[in-house]
């Protein structure tokens, strides 16, 4: 079995981090000046697991700005699956 991993630079805090392409958590920002910025029109750009934990804070918390969740976010091993490293910290 083989295992693909996406290196890139947070959209969010512009940390370096690892996870599965397919199960990163993404936000709608563009490039401006080398670093991202959020825009509603942008193309989507992976988080890292810290910003990815924040966010679901908000999803569980029932942030109104948050309107889209994909029900794979809610799965116990998510965390596990995206980032390598479970969330015992955050629970769906």
């Amino acid at each position: 079995m083989s295992y693909v991993s996406l290196v890139f630079e947070c959209a969010n805090c512009g940390h370096m981090d690892m996870a599965n392409p397919e199960l990163v958590l993404s936000i709608p920002a563009r490039r401006e000046g080398g670093r991202f910025v959020p825009d509603p029109n942008g193309k989507r750009e992976p988080i890292c697991r810290f910003c990815a934990v924040q966010a679901l804070e908000r999803i569980r918390s029932g942030d109104p700005m948050l309107t889209s969740v994909s029900p794979v976010l809610r799965e116990p091993d998510y965390f596990d699956r995206a980032y390598g490293e479970p969330a015992a910290d955050f629970e769906p």
